[in-house]
């Protein structure tokens, strides 16, 4: 067995109990100790890493802070567009039009499984497993959808993934 493999028996399911009681996001929890156990997987050595239960509360701890600021900015970003009223004019409305359209497009130029699992993540805030479960692949192939998806964006929208 794999020390992954191991490490996630022995730790997922109280890992997934403290990001759910710590952040108060119980739906998010899935989704931070899966990316936990994913950056553990990318590290070079895994074995090398002198206390893999803290090295996993860490990772998941970073990661639902991560979650919780970015929340928190496009929450603040949704509020101040919504309270810029003097800010909307017609051509900034043009713009924000045409750069929806672009990044439309753009996404029909991905996989139609790689378009899904990111429309489905991002826009219905789906888990991973629900992602796969409507797909009919794996949750490590929503990873690397998701992770085409967001490098394809990053190469052509900086700024917008």
């Amino acid at each position: 067995m794999s020390l992954v493999k191991t490490l996630f028996l022995q730790y997922g399911a109280d890992l997934k109990r403290y990001v759910a009681h710590k952040f108060g996001d119980a739906s998010d929890a899935d989704d931070i100790v899966q990316d936990a156990f994913h950056n553990l997987l990318r590290t070079k050595a895994p074995e090398d890493i002198e206390n893999p239960r803290a090295y996993l509360y860490q990772t998941a701890h970073n990661l639902a802070l991560n979650r919780i600021r970015k929340q928190n900015y496009h929450d603040n970003y949704v509020a101040e567009a919504n309270n810029d009223d003097e800010e909307r004019s017609p051509e900034r409305f043009v713009g924000a039009r045409r750069d929806l359209e672009s990044v439309e497009r753009a996404l029909h130029e991905l996989p139609e499984k790689c378009r899904k699992a990111f429309l489905l993540h991002r826009i219905n805030a789906c888990s991973y497993q629900e992602i796969a479960d409507e797909l009919g692949v794996s949750v490590s192939s929503v990873e690397k959808y998701l992770m085409r998806a967001m490098k394809f964006l990053r190469e052509n929208f900086d700024g917008i993934a």
